[in-house]
């Protein structure tokens, strides 16, 4: 029996990784069970609602699980065969049929227009390809039973590996690839579960991925930080780096002499991250240029605290910022934040409830200085300065109070509104318009209409709170218009040389701060 036992355990060491049907498992334990004769594997499946136990059977502890449902034993006898990547490779590609199409190669296609860092290899591109195996640059073998390398020499054009999804369970395994295949940039290693590399399986195994440019670790069960960054130790000089949906809650602040020294992309798409204080630890990545926080749980971002016409030290490089799907409750206090960072011109961000798509751009463009691209698209000019004068009005009593009550004061609104400064300098100061705000002594407000194709104005009071729709319909009545409805923009009295687009026919004219004696120009 303690030969069998042995010789089972050197089969299966404690780590390796398994896959029954479409349920895949950890070895955790291999020995007897008391009460049962024969060897058994002790398993931690992935689906915490897969076992019976927790590694205790019998009130005896076998082994430890994180779910208590999540342990199993079965007998090695039940466990499929494995292989190695290149005979999986080889039969994936060199048995390949046009008219049975790899379906596992058609769902990666379809995961890659999600997929933020790393572009997945489509099927009509390997087909071209397939029969010429020395040929192949990008390979996938994803939910295959691979658990080795074999041998990959051929290989000598493969930039692309797509591992995801395997039985690969050791970083030597996958030195052993990379190390064969001196034309790998990018490595797709998610859905995996992968031991912790000690410090001299690091110093042994790093200079097989010096090559290395792209990482995807996504979904490979990290819970702690620390493990992130002592794995992070085999790669140093990679570019991007994929952690989407890695239960991660907290971080800490890298050694960056020693990791992500050239690190531009870094993917938390839907991990645990619900305080932004957490993100803010990543500061001091001084190469990251763009950093995916897609669906986690902000309610608030918050940076630390910097002169209002002053820029961060943090985050120095970072040029794009996904906040898409986060519960961020108050945008124009975010958006004040994140105009402290130094580069940051892409943003994206989904509205609040309460919130809709045109303010949320509006606030966003008016209270971050640089920003150029929000849900990828770009700010216009016209929406700038939108934007910029809606800002420039909203807080024009605000900053005039400020200004009247001392230097505190003014440091205080400048900190909240970090922008106002400069929209000052642009549009100059606001104390003429002030009045016009304080003072309200009716609700209609008198207009100059202005027919641009005839030159005949308009002299019109109307309600503030008419909408743009309405105002269409009184001027189409007015001048005749019956072919199509006009697009209607207005001139500020006091600063004519804006021009205001009043582009949402839902809006009242008060949401556009139009005011008494403004020119309403009509195309």
């Amino acid at each position: 029996m303690v030969g069998i036992i042995d010789e089972t355990q050197l089969f299966y060491p404690l780590g390796t990784r398994i896959k029954i049907a479409n349920n895949y498992g950890t070895v955790r334990y291999v020995g007897e069970v008391m009460g049962h004769m024969g060897t058994w594997l002790g398993i931690e499946w992935d689906d915490g609602m897969r076992g019976k136990h927790n590694g205790i059977v019998d009130g005896k502890r076998y082994f430890q699980t994180q779910m208590p449902t999540a342990g199993s034993f079965i007998r090695p006898g039940k466990v499929g065969p494995c292989a190695s990547l290149e005979d999986a490779a080889r039969e994936r590609y060199l048995n390949y049929d046009s008219s049975n199409v790899d379906e596992s190669l058609i769902r990666e296609a379809q995961a890659s227009l999600q997929a933020s860092l790393f572009e997945v290899v489509g099927m009509d591109k390997l087909a071209r390809k397939q029969s010429r195996f020395e040929q192949l640059s990008e390979v996938s073998v994803d939910e295959t039973p691979v658990n080795a390398a074999g041998y990959l020499k051929d290989l000598t054009q493969l930039t692309t590996l797509n591992v995801s999804h395997t039985l690969i369970w050791n970083w030597e395994t996958v030195a052993s690839m990379t190390q064969q295949l001196p034309s790998l940039k990018n490595l797709n290693l998610s859905s995996n579960r992968l031991v912790l590399p000690s410090a001299s399986q690091i110093a042994e195994l790093e200079p097989a991925f010096r090559h290395l440019k792209h990482i995807n670790l996504s979904s490979c069960g990290f819970t702690d930080w620390k493990d992130v960054m002592q794995t992070a130790l085999l790669w140093p000089h990679i570019v991007s780096l994929s952690l989407q949906e890695n239960p991660l809650s907290q971080l800490s602040e890298v050694d960056c002499k020693r990791i992500f020294t050239q690190l531009q992309e870094l993917d938390l798409h839907r991990t645990n991250l619900m305080d932004f204080d957490q993100v803010v630890k990543l500061g001091n990545i001084t190469t990251l240029r763009s950093l995916n926080l897609i669906e986690n749980g902000f309610e608030e971002i918050k940076l630390p605290d910097c002169e209002p016409h002053a820029k961060l030290n943090m985050f120095v490089s970072l040029e794009k910022l996904n906040l898409l799907h986060n519960p961020i409750w108050n945008e124009a206090a975010a958006f004040n934040e994140l105009d402290k960072l130094p580069k940051l011109n892409h943003l994206s961000k989904t509205p609040h409830l309460k919130s809709n798509f045109d303010e949320m751009v509006s606030k966003a463009v008016g209270c971050i200085a640089g920003l150029q691209f929000i849900n990828k698209a770009k700010v216009t000019a016209g929406e700038r300065r939108g934007a910029e004068y809606d800002i420039w009005k909203k807080y024009s009593l605000e900053w005039m109070q400020a200004t009247q009550q001392g230097a505190d004061a003014l440091r205080e609104f400048c900190r909240k509104h970090r922008t106002y400064p400069y929209l000052v300098k642009k549009y100059g100061s606001p104390a003429d318009f002030v009045p016009g705000i304080q003072v309200k002594k009716s609700n209609l407000i008198k207009l100059f209409i202005l027919h641009q194709a005839t030159g005949e104005t308009w002299e019109k009071k109307v309600p503030r709170m008419i909408t743009v729709q309405t105002l269409q319909g009184l001027v189409m009545k007015r001048f005749r218009l019956t072919d199509v409805v006009p697009q209607l923009s207005y001139h500020d009295a006091k600063h004519p040389e804006l021009l205001v687009p009043l582009d949402n026919n839902a809006k009242t004219l008060d949401f556009y701060s139009v005011q008494e004696q403004d020119t309403v120009l009509v195309q």
